[in-house]
């Protein structure tokens, strides 16, 4: 089982309980309305929490799926300007999933990576895509993305190549990375100023 494959189990089962949590508080502990918002804040605190303080990283992921690229690089060069300036800010990444890497730097050079490629800045994206696999050979996301860079430069062997490598390490483009992919800017929708 890859890296990536344990951490999806240990994602959705988190999820599931707690789901099973708030179930079992307002059925066998009949909370009342009030308490169950407590527990609700409780168990959704520590996702606001890195929401917070990652506020660049995951508006950057947020608007790459927005498609929204200029702005996505932006973000994330700020959150990498970010983790330079406060490197303890890398360990906050355990207040969330971080399913396919608990590296934030590999995250956000794959984020601006992926926005490059789709603003036709290919050299730069393979640059950041490379230094991300870099930070984090097990993170399945930059082979994916090198993978798509390679299939637009008319490169289709070695694009297969990073292709699969992205599902030798756990990226399946199953339901459960869906899933996955479509929750993570989740904390990102509120407005504000960044961390910086």
């Amino acid at each position: 089982m890859t890296r990536t494959a344990r951490r999806k189990a240990y994602y959705f089962l988190g999820v599931g309980l707690g789901a099973l949590v708030l179930a079992w508080a307002i059925i066998e502990l009949h909370f009342n309305v009030a308490q169950i918002v407590v527990l609700v804040v409780v168990l959704l605190l520590p996702g606001r929490v890195l929401g917070f303080f990652w506020r660049d990283q995951l508006s950057g992921l947020r608007l790459l799926r927005e498609r929204k690229f200029e702005a996505s690089a932006q973000h994330s060069r700020r959150f990498l300007e970010t983790l330079a300036q406060r490197p303890w800010m890398r360990h906050m990444i355990w207040l969330g999933s971080g399913t396919y890497s608990r590296d934030p730097w590999s995250l956000a050079l794959n984020n601006l990576g992926a926005a490059e490629i789709s603003l036709g800045d290919m050299d730069n994206a393979k640059q950041h895509l490379e230094q991300s696999r870099e930070a984090d050979p097990e993170n399945p996301l930059p082979y994916l993305n090198l993978g798509r860079l390679y299939l637009i430069a008319g490169e289709p062997a070695r694009a297969n190549e990073f292709l699969l490598k992205a599902r030798s390490l756990g990226y399946s483009w199953k339901l459960s990375d869906k899933l996955i992919r479509a929750t993570q800017a989740r904390f990102a929708y509120t407005d504000g100023p960044s961390v910086s």
